[in-house]
């Protein structure tokens, strides 16, 4: 099941698994067509994020201390 906004309608509807009509894998993105019972068309929903390059990773992941709390 997914939870789909309606671009037409702006209505939330629960969408049964078997109304997905394509999986489309990008490299930046996943892409479902979705029937929807709510217009009865066919919308894309894309999901995911950019991968970060590899330079950019350690960078990222560098943790800074806490901070000492001082004590009362």
């Amino acid at each position: 099941m997914l939870l789909i906004t309606c671009p037409v309608t702006r209505a939330d509807e629960l969408v049964a698994d078997r109304r997905i009509r394509s999986v489309t894998n990008h490299p930046t993105h996943v892409a479902l067509a979705v029937e929807c019972p709510s217009c009865g068309s066919v919308h894309v929903y894309r999901t995911g994020r950019r991968w970060e390059s590899r330079e950019a990773a350690p960078a990222a992941a560098a943790a800074r201390p806490a901070p000492e709390l001082a004590r009362a």
